[in-house]
């Protein structure tokens, strides 16, 4: 028991510490208490401790407006209103003013629409406040910050939303389905919007039928990605690319391909193809690698960061290792570019090691990459197919 309450004693000391250092390195914005920020590009991260490998609580769209009371070295101190605050590296952040205190958004009104393919839900602001998603076991949370709803006329509200009020100043629209299939917001220029896309119609027999899917060959251009002797992973990402496309098609998909050719294109310009062409699905192509003293290290994984894409990247694991015998590398959640969006539903696939012989002599074989796309297909074949639709 003595070294129970030694060890906690510890722990605590250093979460103190922390604390410590960190106040004592705070400094005012300026004059007046809060700055107000402009995010300067989609998917500006807002994290969860001043460190930029801490963990993203929110991104933001452009234009996007949050509150920061404090900064500590390359970071502003967010104010949502929550219980904690939030940290937004200064790169990504564009002040706009200084002000005594926040300026609370009233909504007068909320309206949902819907139409076969999604539910929009239209919020008037004068500023687009800061606003947060959370993946719950029956559905969707989207939180308002800074926005007085509480009196708010609620327009064509279907029984699958509901809307509370947890914190002054916060409003929370619940989505209740089983089968998430994608969500973002946009600017409006009278607000912002809150599009969720509903499951679309899977044909049982051919699932894949009028199912947009984007196809995103990593890397390519100045950027090649990993190297094998004599071999460039954008080069191997492309001609596996161009497999899976045919083997959808096949199955009845519509598919586009952020690059057909080798050129290169920013890793959110990839995201905003896929938005564009209003996508069910996102699929990234890659090929994987380990240093150099770990060349043993083969096979292939799935990654996912959303929990609405498990169940793709689950499907889409178990069969390619199960029809190629490739060693299962595991479905893994990480934070990536092209895992991260929530609109479309985005996994991505690192085929095999490029840095491993016998996945090098198995991935650059034409045969083999067939057979590879056949089953990746075949994998989000089986995600539709058992699909929760209501």
């Amino acid at each position: 028991m003595k070294k129970f309450f030694i060890l906690l004693l510890f722990l605590l000391y250093g979460v103190l510490s922390v604390y410590a250092i960190e106040e004592e390195g705070l400094e005012d914005i300026g004059i007046a208490k809060y700055a107000v920020i402009e995010a300067k590009a989609d998917f500006s991260p807002v994290r969860e401790a001043p460190d930029e490998n801490a963990k993203r609580f929110l991104h933001l769209r452009k234009g996007f407006v949050v509150y920061a009371d404090k900064e500590y070295k390359n970071f502003y101190r967010i104010d949502l209103g929550e219980d904690k605050y939030y940290w937004m590296e200064k790169k990504y952040a564009d002040i706009q003013a200084i002000i005594p205190e926040k300026r609370i958004q009233k909504a007068e009104q909320i309206k949902i629409s819907e139409d076969k393919k999604k539910y929009s839900i239209f919020i008037p602001l004068e500023i687009q406040n800061s606003y947060s998603f959370k993946e719950v076991p029956d559905g969707l949370e989207f939180y308002l910050y800074d926005t007085d709803a509480k009196n708010a006329e609620i327009k064509n509200k279907p029984h699958c939303f509901t809307f509370s009020y947890p914190k002054n100043n916060i409003l929370k629209i619940k989505y209740i389905t089983p089968a998430l299939f994608g969500y973002e917001v946009f600017a409006h220029k009278k607000g912002l919007i809150v599009e969720i896309k509903k499951p679309p119609e899977i044909n049982r027999k051919k699932p894949l039928k009028n199912i947009k899917i984007v196809l995103d060959p990593g890397h390519g251009g100045v950027d090649p990605g990993v190297y094998a002797p004599g071999i460039k992973e954008k080069d191997i990402n492309l001609k596996v690319s161009k497999q899976i496309r045919n083997a959808l098609k096949k199955r009845g998909a519509k598919v586009y391909m952020t690059r057909k050719k080798d050129k290169y294109i920013s890793l959110y310009d990839r995201v905003h193809f896929a938005q564009e062409k209003q996508s069910d699905i996102l699929l990234s192509i890659h090929q994987n690698s380990t240093p150099q003293k770990n060349q043993q290290k083969h096979g292939t994984g799935t990654y996912y960061y959303n929990n609405q894409a498990l169940a793709l990247a689950s499907n889409i694991q178990k069969i390619t290792t199960g029809e190629t015998k490739l060693k299962d590398d595991g479905i893994n959640r990480a934070s990536f570019a092209l895992t991260r969006p929530t609109y479309p539903v985005s996994v991505l696939v690192e085929c095999v090691y490029l840095t491993n012989k016998e996945d090098v002599q198995k991935i650059t074989n034409k045969k083999f990459q067939k057979s590879f796309s056949h089953a990746l297909a075949k994998g989000v074949e089986n995600y539709l197919r058992y699909l929760i639709v209501f």
